[in-house]
């Protein structure tokens, strides 16, 4: 039978067949002097079609019995009564409904099959997303959770030796290096979590005005260096944005995150908040090696790593969760070339009113 098609979809069908069939009405009272019963009959049966196939069965039988008392009100001898005086008038109109409602539940059956064949494939295309997803996550888990969990261990099993007694530079270096790699981790894992989020469209948004340089010096916070050596320039003046504080927050630091990660030490991302007409901009400068135009649209994608930097393993997730949360206050996160070489990652927020 197939899946029904969606009621608003049914509504939307009704109400413009309503208007077809009393435009067309209005048309044949122009030009029936010139035309016989069965033009009229086709053209009438022409719109029920066309209701069918948007709509589906109920508003096309609507359509079918509608048609016929206002071809016999208008139409049929005598006029403007419900009296058939011709019998070949009476076969034609009740041929008209039998051909209408037979035509109209194939075209309905037709309709409903498409739609159930159209659900199957999304179906398929997410499951196929979901393996995808899967797959990704079990190969980066072999490598990129693994990685910081050894050199946890390794500190740990080494402080908690019996025989040996550390200096307290090397003890330092212990705990440190437990710490740094701590943070890497609960980054890795937020990340993965803020992914799962994004995909099943299960992200909770809870929107309010703030200003960008509310948002920027947390977000910098949340860094494991606390956002050392980034230059910020955004002015207090700008208009506020209604977003999800968190959300956002989570946003500029991966963003940054990425630029830091591929700037060179003499030359550090600068954040640089900017109106732009209606907009609120961050903008995020980095003077890195930069990004090929055809590989701007793939960064934004989960698990991509373009390019390798020692000491900046990842999941390759950080842009993609960014876009995800950009996307989710209808802000918008694009990718453009800085003009004395890097990327720009700028962000994008309507204006509060």
């Amino acid at each position: 039978m197939g899946v029904a098609l969606p009621r608003r979809r049914q509504l939307a069908a009704s109400l413009l067949g309503s208007i077809a069939i009393a435009g067309l009405t209005l048309a044949m009272l122009a030009v029936h002097p010139h035309l016989g019963l069965p033009s009229i009959l086709l053209l009438y049966l022409f719109v029920v079609v066309a209701i069918a196939v948007l709509g589906g069965l109920r508003p096309a039988l609507v359509a079918a019995l509608a048609s016929p008392l206002l071809i016999n009100w208008f139409f049929t001898p005598p006029t403007h009564t419900w009296t058939i005086a011709d019998p070949e008038n009476l076969f034609g109109l009740v041929a008209f409904v039998l051909v209408a409602a037979v035509v109209s539940v194939l075209v309905d059956r037709e309709a409903r099959a498409r739609a159930e064949a159209e659900r199957r494939r999304s179906q398929a295309d997410s499951l196929v997303r979901v393996n995808e997803l899967k797959t990704a996550i079990l190969a980066s888990v072999s490598h990129d959770l693994r990685t910081p969990l050894a050199s946890i261990k390794a500190s740990v099993s080494s402080l908690r030796e019996p025989d040996v007694i550390w200096p307290k530079e090397q003890m330092d270096d212990f705990l440190a290096t437990i710490e740094l790699e701590t943070d890497r981790l609960t980054a890795l894992v937020g990340n993965l979590l803020d992914m799962s989020r994004i995909q099943t469209g299960s992200l909770a948004l809870s929107r309010r005005a703030l200003g960008l340089d509310e948002i920027v010096p947390r977000a910098l916070s949340s860094l494991p260096d606390q956002g050392a050596e980034v230059e910020v320039d955004v002015p207090e003046t700008l208009p506020r944005v209604v977003v999800d504080a968190d959300l956002i927050e989570r946003a500029v630091a991966n963003v940054v995150a990425n630029a830091r990660k591929w700037s060179p030490l003499d030359r550090p991302p600068h954040v640089l908040g900017m109106r732009a007409g209606g907009r609120v901009e961050l903008w995020v400068i980095d003077h890195g090696p930069g990004v090929p135009l055809v590989d701007r649209s793939r960064m934004f994608e989960p698990f991509q790593q373009l390019g390798e930097r020692p000491g900046h393993n990842g999941l390759g997730l950080g842009l993609a969760v960014a876009r995800g949360f950009v996307d989710a206050v209808d802000g918008e996160l694009r990718a453009v070339e800085t003009p004395s070489g890097g990327l720009t990652m700028v962000m994008s927020f309507e204006a509060a009113g």
